[in-house]
Formats: C-alpha cells, structure tokens, sequence
C-alpha cells in the first residue's frame, strides 16, 4: 500500500487516452508528416505503458541583489534537481504541489541524490551557473529558504512496430515531452563530483 506523497501539479494527470495525442506532437517533424502515423497508429503499437513518479528536489531561493545606495533587491526563486541524473535548473513559475495516494499500478522511483549536502552542492551549481548570468557586474548572495522532494508523475511508454521504435517520456501533468531528461537517467554528465 502507497503512503501519500507530494506532486507537481493539481493531480489533473493526462488520462491513458490523452497521452497518445501528446506523444504524436513529441515526434520530429519529418516523422509526424507520414500519412500512417498519428495517433491511432501510436496507439496501436503501444507495447509498454506505466506511469511513474519521478523524484526531483525542489528549492527555494532568495536572490539578494546590492544596489547601494538603495536597500538590496530580493527575489524569491525556485530551482529544482532532478534527483536521479542530477539535472538541474530554475522553474519559471511557483508549482502547484499536491499530497496524493498514487494509483496501484504505479511506479514510484527512489532518489539517488539524497544527502543533504549533496543537494546544496547542486543548489549552488544553480546559482552561479544560470542566475549569476543574469547580473553582470557584482553577482547576488543567496539564501536557501527550503528545499524538499516532490515527484514529477511521467507516463512512459514504448512503442514498437518496423515504422517506428521509440520510447517516449511525457509529462503527465503538461503533456510535453521530458525526453531530454529521461535521456540523462543512465549517465553521469550532470552529476556534480
């Protein structure tokens, strides 16, 4: 039986259906321009399809930027850390973030990154490689006010047929496609040594 954990998102999961359509608008152009692809075809040709729970680290952030003679500007900003491949990055807006009791049939993956220290080590990786960019003389201080695990709910799903063999990551809660962080699962290019 599955404990209650925390999601990104409202739980208004794309349904077993919807995710068809999303996977199609996933595809490369040249692909997606074939008559006999759509998404029935992908339907069709479904040969594995689970949803999991991701784990990612979320953090907030106050960036306090000097500005003598004025008081220093603060703003609040959230960074998350894909707790599995180490991918990171800062979200464009405040998530909505839900207790939920995961369906049955559910995956949900444990997180590889999971010492404290380790997480601020990427936290700060954040900072000065993506904000700092933002200043160009004097760079901010920063404060961590929090951070935390929630899980990202994905659909994953293979298909196979002489056409097309693909496996597609989608966000469940979006219906974009999360390949690109789905392809840095079995590496170590973003892990901090």
């Amino acid at each position: 039986m599955y404990k209650k954990i925390s999601i990104l998102g409202n739980n208004e999961l794309l349904s077993r259906e919807q995710v068809y359509d999303s996977m199609f608008k996933s595809l490369k152009w040249s692909t997606r321009v074939k008559k006999e692809i759509n998404s029935d075809f992908l339907k069709k040709n479904t040969k594995q399809k689970e949803l999991i729970y991701h784990p990612l680290w979320l953090a907030k952030l106050l960036v306090i930027a000097d500005r003598k003679p004025f008081p220093p500007k603060k703003t609040p900003m959230i960074a998350f850390i894909d707790s599995i491949s180490g991918y990171r990055g800062l979200l464009s807006k405040v998530p909505n973030i839900v207790k939920v009791k995961p369906a049955m049939n559910s995956k949900i993956r444990k997180p590889m990154i999971t010492d404290s220290d380790e997480i601020k080590k990427y936290i700060i990786d954040v900072q000065k490689s993506q904000i700092n960019r933002s200043y160009v003389l004097k760079k901010p201080e920063y404060e961590i006010i929090d951070h935390f695990l929630v899980h990202l709910p994905l659909w994953k799903v293979t298909v196979d047929n002489s056409m097309l063999k693909q496996k597609f990551v989608i966000n469940a809660n979006t219906g974009e496609s999360e390949g690109h962080m789905a392809s840095l699962w079995n590496t170590n290019k973003m892990k901090i040594k």
